[in-house]
């Protein structure tokens, strides 16, 4: 049978500084945590996911090593059974991470499904999209940096295509991921993303679509055809307009999985800042 001790009668391994080699290590920590977690949505209801989590901090060369279930132990308290504004809740934690582990920097990266009802455009039925989302906070050296990620789906029909044909028009199921550092004090809603990226393609992705709406589809995707370089021109137009005022910089890539191609067709663009 296991004998149980406290944690005082026990050797603490991890502070035996004996034959310690003294570097500083710029990251230790721990990743694919999975915890439940409730995220705000901007209409004040709250989106139920899973979030995988990966946290982080920096070891000075004098210490051998963290205790790691520190991290483990803060990220419970910050995100389990709690509604939460997902910047202010990686901002606390951060916080928490520095006082605990005794920490000059902190990193934290939570990745979640983001899930919005979406109407069909003639039947109004109802479906959920889920949009992959990341957010993710760092502090280094005293200062503090948010990062935010959404892959939104999208529809896209070749120019070219519908030019050249005499009918029909090659269409395909495409990625915006939208990537941007954020203004501290100014709030940058997922939804408020999504919007600028189903606008620039050519249709939104919608689950679920009866013959009246698909008909609709089809034809709108017709009527807006978009090369995988307009996407990123259009996306970094309405981008510029958004930076110094809820954004700090901008990334935009643009995938089109190909439907008369074995490849994806690719476009990156950037603000021109700090972020590539």
């Amino acid at each position: 049978m296991p004998k149980a001790k406290r944690a005082e009668d026990l050797p603490d391994v991890q502070n035996d500084d004996n034959l310690l080699i003294q570097k500083r290590i710029n990251k230790v920590g721990i990743r694919k945590v999975l915890l439940p977690c409730k995220v705000e949505r901007k209409d004040g209801t709250f989106n139920d996911c899973v979030a995988n989590i990966s946290v982080y901090s920096d070891l000075n060369k004098h210490t051998k090593g963290v205790n790691m279930s520190r991290y483990r132990i803060i990220l419970e308290d910050t995100f389990v059974n709690k509604n939460v504004n997902l910047r202010e809740a990686i901002r606390a934690a951060l916080g928490e991470v520095k006082e605990k582990l005794q920490a000059n920097d902190a990193y934290l990266k939570v990745s979640f499904d983001y899930f919005l009802t979406r109407l069909a455009p003639v039947t109004k039925i109802p479906s959920l999209q889920n949009y992959r989302c990341t957010l993710e906070g760092r502090i280094i050296d005293g200062r503090e940096r948010y990062y935010m990620t959404v892959k939104v789906p999208y529809t896209s029909l070749c120019p070219c295509s519908k030019k050249i044909s005499e009918y029909n028009a090659h269409n395909q199921r495409s990625f915006g991921d939208v990537i941007v550092e954020l203004k501290d004090g100014e709030i940058c809603w997922i939804e408020d993303i999504i919007e600028l990226v189903e606008k620039s393609g050519a249709a939104p992705i919608i689950n679920i679509l009866k013959r009246p709406d698909e008909k609709w589809q089809t034809e709108l995707m017709f009527e807006n055809p978009v090369f995988v370089e307009d996407m990123a021109r259009k996306m970094a137009e309405l981008l510029d307009k958004w930076l110094d005022n809820k954004i700090l910089d901008y990334v935009f890539i643009a995938n089109h999985e190909e439907s008369i191609h074995m490849h994806d067709a690719v476009s990156v663009i950037n603000a021109g800042r700090d972020l590539k």
